[in-house]
């Protein structure tokens, strides 16, 4: 009986994994507005949807951004900046390095 409890609470914790960790991701549908400014960038090492939080969080911290959209299943990172914005794509990459992900190229 022990073993079976043990068994059944292994089987639920592999489904709430599997459950938090699937599904289509965000859609990235950033528009560019007047005064605005859209970029793209390939970013590495997320693995699930959780991993969207992080590096948005860091990204929408700089100065100039207004919002940022991150996508694990393409591995994309767009950031939505005011037009005047003094970002280079290095502050970029360093943020990225600090959430623990890997940098790729800008796309756009």
């Amino acid at each position: 009986m022990k073993y079976r409890i043990v068994w059944l609470s292994m089987i639920l914790a592999m489904a709430v994994l599997v459950i938090s960790c699937s599904g289509s991701g965000k859609n990235i549908s950033l528009t560019e507005e007047a005064g605005t400014e859209l970029r793209t960038y390939e970013i590495f090492g997320m693995d699930c949807p959780g991993c969207h939080g992080g590096i948005e969080k860091l990204i929408n911290k700089l100065s100039g951004v207004i919002t940022s959209q991150a996508n694990w299943e393409k591995n994309r990172l767009v950031i939505k900046l005011n037009e005047d914005n003094s970002i280079s794509d290095e502050d970029v990459f360093k943020a990225i390095k600090d959430a623990n992900f890997t940098p790729g190229k800008r796309i756009k």
